[in-house]
């Protein structure tokens, strides 16, 4: 029994060690994991302009790398160098959008954010197209909050995927748009669990069945103007996550935050290739899943509990229990 005794700290030191902690985030943010969301071309090739993708960079927010590239293929007349306008415009026949984790530290993760236009020109100089235009940064997110921090300031929620079990609440702040005269603040309108209600959302990564997350932000609205130049726009964005994971499997937006941490102001919102319903579901408008390395609960049952809170009660009971046996050991109980 005395031996026993002595064998119980170091088994209950490795098993807290194997056990994830009661309020653990995310037990698929690890080293590796990948996401990537698609825009694509409509069958047969953009037509006419129409059918193209149009982006917005804000060179001031680029990496220098991706600025100085950027820059190099603006012309002499181009509106960013001859009246201030803040941002460069292009087009391109596909967007590919997405993030990879780096390393975790802590309660830090260090995410590599990107987006690729593919075919793109930069303020229609249609002579120089751009087999690939990838804007990327590495963004540091804060694991407790889920915000993204950069030199210890607060830049925005992470939109691409969220924490199930505590998504953003309805009037947080959840990103800045940035490159105006006066900066806008988008906040956090409606959050819901009934996304796309009964029907299979579809995407180009496979289908999801409901319930799904559904965050909306709050109606905002912007005008600026400077000399020979004016821009306004606004409306609410939709970001629509997997329910288990957590995971953005789809959205209607044309700003995000890691969006404009990267230095893209805007990206087009309308899917040119496909949207609305099918005998097999619905096709969201908008980015949608391209690609992953997540593996879905539904997709392997072994594989974590099919909720997260059942994860966290899960975890947080064999946490109570290890902590229960050890002082009971420890008052040397046998």
């Amino acid at each position: 029994m005395r031996r026993l005794k002595q064998l119980v700290p170091p088994l209950l030191f490795i098993f807290l060690l194997l056990v994830p902690a009661a309020g653990a985030t995310l037990p698929w943010l690890k080293e590796g994991t990948y996401a990537k969301y698609a825009l694509l071309e409509p069958p047969g090739g953009p037509s006419q302009v129409k059918d193209l993708y149009f982006f917005k960079l804000y060179p001031e927010r680029l990496s220098p790398a991706v600025r100085e590239r950027v820059l190099s293929y603006l012309t002499n007349d181009s509106p960013w160098k001859t009246v201030g306008f803040p941002f460069v415009i292009g087009d391109c026949t596909d967007i590919f959008m997405g993030f990879r984790v780096l390393k975790i530290q802590g309660d830090m993760a260090f995410i590599n954010a990107s987006a690729t236009f593919v075919n793109a020109t930069i303020e229609g100089n249609y002579h120089h197209i751009i087999p690939n235009l990838t804007v990327w940064r590495v963004l540091r997110l804060n694991l407790t909050d889920m915000t993204y921090y950069e030199n210890g300031t607060p830049i925005g929620k992470a939109t691409l995927f969220v924490d199930p079990s505590n998504p953003p609440k309805p009037g947080e702040f959840l990103f800045r748009l940035e490159g105006l005269s006066d900066d806008v603040n988008v906040t956090v309108g409606n959050v819901t669990y009934s996304a796309y209600g009964n029907g299979t959302v579809l995407t180009y990564y496979r289908p999801f069945r409901p319930p799904r997350i559904g965050v909306k932000s709050g109606r905002f609205y912007f005008s600026d103007a400077g000399r020979n130049w004016s821009m306004s726009g606004g409306g609410s964005e939709e970001y629509t996550y997997d329910f288990l994971t957590g995971v953005m499997i789809a959205g209607s937006f044309v700003h995000s935050t890691e969006l404009m941490a990267i230095g893209v102001f805007y990206i087009d919102g309308i899917d040119r290739r496909i949207r609305g319903k099918s005998g097999e579901g619905i096709w969201p408008d908008g980015i949608k899943l391209y690609d992953t390395n997540i593996q879905f609960p539904d997709e392997n049952r072994n594989s974590f509990p099919d909720s997260p809170w059942r994860y966290y009660l899960y975890s947080g009971t064999l946490a109570l229990l290890v902590s229960a046996g050890w002082r009971w050991w420890k008052n040397g109980h046998a």
